[in-house]
């Protein structure tokens, strides 16, 4: 008689993976209050119905004063960037919808997140008919390790080997390489891009991809990336925004679509040039959040603890900005003290006064934080910023400890314009662009993914996902992931570990409600 117990019926194993993740879920929320509310309020609404609200922006009179300031510094950016035309039509967008996606790192328009998260948003554009929404506007971050999980500092692709999906990976930079961060990544050159194809050629030569995908690829690089315009850039950055212009306007050719410009700037580059322009020298909040030592004890106490500021019993984050002296490999943390901001060990050490911390931010010797980049763009300029499952928790912390440093210290106008700042839109973390491969299996999408498999139903797929699918169908299948973000390894609840991202869309029955948009 065999002592291997079998495993249970379906229907109950099914019962128990759903007490699992129903479990999973009130785990997850309890932790993550604000994406609980948005799912209270928004679970059972359709994907597109969802994304329709992010033309809706708050404003008051004192916002558009302010916002014009904004405006003039990216229009600058982008006219430098794109040229006058697709610069004024940013701005006139921007004036009636005072929105933009702060959801991405810098890097190629590849990573899936980051490639769906400006999908619904372009997919909210095409639902609306004013003639204005021409532009998916995202003020990225630079300042991430070029090790990054997003993989910046190249492109992604998928192939199929048998009924295998294979991964591939093309860096613009050596691994050899390791700069701080890619705000100061030097620009790729054509020697870089030699490297590419001698790679592709090396995956031909091993089967790993065919001669066509080879030639695929490579005549996809040569049009976007190996052009005068993109090497001529002084920095990677700048190559970024100029060729993902490009790479994006790909996507869905098959459809003869227009698709929306996307128009990717640095959050980093644009406070800034906010900071040096309009706040270095006259009397406003941000100038005394840098240089009023009235203002510490307030930072101090209101935003220790909060994701993406600082703590200085756990040391970790920074005091308003990164240092990057000459030289070194990694940004260091900042402390205040005194009328200095001060490195842990003592190794760096930088004044705070206008043109010292001028030339410092120009040198990109310092770097805003986090924190110093959403005190400048939401909670000063009043800009609506759409992020993922992260965002809306930590902006809506800082917005609140802001607030109430701000009733401590009086400033009752800068309470005003905070108090509208909209912290709770998602556009990162729900998923439209599906590949699909083998039999029946589906994957995630990379940019470039679009561009290779692209059929002429491709783009009304899509579409049908983010008119069938709702907020909780979407957001369901990250919340294993989730959970593993928000408790310390230590904490986890082995049966809540075994389930996985198929369980629920199995559970949901998601897996027969997508159909790919793209299939291999």
């Amino acid at each position: 008689m065999s002592n291997i117990s079998k495993p249970p019926p379906a229907h109950l194993a099914d019962a128990q993976k759903r007490k699992f993740f129903e479990r999973l879920k009130e785990k997850v929320l309890i932790k993550r209050p604000v994406l609980k509310s948005i799912l209270e309020k928004n679970g059972d609404k359709p994907l597109l119905e969802y994304a329709k609200d992010y033309t809706d922006v708050n404003l008051n009179p004192t916002i558009p004063q302010r916002q014009n300031e904004m405006l003039k510094v990216i229009w600058d950016v982008t006219e430098q960037r794109f040229g006058t035309a697709i610069a004024d039509s940013v701005i006139r967008q921007l004036e009636h919808y005072y929105f933009v996606s702060t959801a991405d790192h810098v890097g190629p328009i590849s990573d899936p997140f980051f490639v769906n998260s400006n999908l619904l948003i372009a997919s909210s554009l095409f639902s609306n008919s004013d003639p204005i929404l021409q532009n998916v506007i995202v003020l990225a971050c630079a300042n991430i390790s070029v090790d990054n999980s997003s993989f910046p500092r190249g492109l992604q692709f998928h192939n199929k080997i048998g009924d295998t999906l294979c991964a591939h990976r093309l860096a613009f930079l050596s691994s050899n390489e390791r700069p701080p961060s890619i705000y100061t990544m030097r620009p790729y050159t054509i020697a870089d891009l030699e490297k590419i194809f001698h790679s592709l050629k090396v995956k031909r030569d091993k089967n790993e991809i065919t001669e066509m995908e080879n030639i695929k690829v490579r005549q996809l690089l040569e049009e976007i990336y190996n052009t005068p315009e993109a090497l001529g850039c002084g920095n990677y950055t700048e190559q970024i925004s100029r060729t993902n212009f490009r790479l994006w306007k790909k996507f869905f050719n098959a459809s003869k679509v227009r698709m929306p410009n996307l128009i990717y700037l640095e959050v980093e580059d644009i406070v800034i040039k906010l900071i040096i322009k309009y706040h270095l020298y006259q009397d406003t909040i941000i100038n005394q959040i840098l240089f009023n030592p009235l203002y510490e004890p307030y930072i101090n106490d209101y935003f220790e603890g909060i994701f993406g500021s600082f703590s200085r019993k756990d040391s970790e984050g920074t005091y308003l900005f990164w240092a990057l002296p000459k030289g070194s490999r990694y940004n260091l943390q900042l402390w205040k003290k005194g009328n200095y901001l001060v490195s842990k060990d003592g190794s760096y050490k930088i004044e705070l006064h206008p043109e010292t911390i001028k030339k410092a931010m120009e040198s990109k010797e310092l770097i805003p934080s986090l924190l110093l980049n959403y005190m400048v763009v939401s909670f000063y300029y009043g800009l609506k910023c759409l992020g993922g499952f992260n965002q809306v928790n930590y902006l809506t912390l800082m917005k609140n400890a802001y607030i109430k440093m701000n009733v401590e210290l009086g400033n009752y106008r800068s309470i005003e314009v905070c108090a509208r700042a909209q912290t709770k839109e998602m556009c990162d973390g729900f998923t439209v662009a599906f590949l699909g491969y083998g039999k029946g299996n589906i994957a995630l999408s990379t940019g470039l993914d679009l561009i290779l498999y692209d059929q002429p139903d491709s783009l009304n797929k899509m579409m049908d996902i983010c008119k069938n699918v709702t907020v909780n169908e979407s957001i369901d299948p990250l919340l294993p992931e989730i959970y593993k973000i928000s408790y310390d390894q230590k904490e986890w609840d082995d049966e809540l570990i075994s389930v996985t991202e198929k369980d629920i869309m199995h559970l949901s029955q998601l897996d027969k409600k997508i159909t790919p948009c793209i299939s291999i």
